[in-house]
C-alpha cells in the first residue's frame, strides 16, 4: 500500500469499491453508518459498507481532516458526495503485527 494509506482509502471510497476498502478491515470493524452503531467481523462490514454504496453511488471525495503523523495510528475525515447526498466518513487505522488494518468506519449526513 505505501505511505499514503488514507489517501488510497480516500480513492476507494470515491470509487464506491467496498472489496478494497474491507481488504484493510481488522477481523472486527467498529461500524457506524447513519444511525446503525455497532462491532462487526470484516466479512459482515464488508457487506454493510456494499449495501451502503449501492443505494448511495458516490461521486467524489473531498479530504477534509487528516492525522497521520504517528504510523502506528492514523485517521481521515473525507466529505462524500453521492447521488444522494452528501456523506462525512471518518476512518481509523492501526498497525497490527506490521500491516495498517482499518480498525473503524463512521458514515455520517453532512450537516448544512
Amino acid at each position: 500500500m505505501g505511505a499514503d494509506l488514507l489517501g488510497q482509502l480516500s480513492a476507494y471510497f470515491r470509487d464506491g469499491d467496498s472489496k478494497k476498502i474491507s481488504a484493510y478491515f481488522s477481523p472486527t470493524v467498529t461500524l457506524s453508518i447513519l444511525n446503525d452503531n455497532n462491532v462487526y467481523s470484516n466479512v459482515q462490514a464488508e457487506i454493510i459498507l456494499s449495501t451502503f454504496f449501492k443505494m448511495n453511488r458516490p461521486l467524489s471525495v473531498k479530504v477534509l481532516h487528516r492525522l497521520d503523523n504517528n504510523p502506528n495510528y492514523q485517521h481521515a475525515v473525507i466529505e462524500l458526495k453521492t447521488v444522494k447526498g452528501d456523506y462525512r466518513v471518518s476512518y481509523s487505522t492501526r498497525e497490527n503485527n506490521s500491516k495498517s488494518q482499518l480498525v473503524e468506519l463512521r458514515i455520517e449526513k453532512m450537516k448544512e
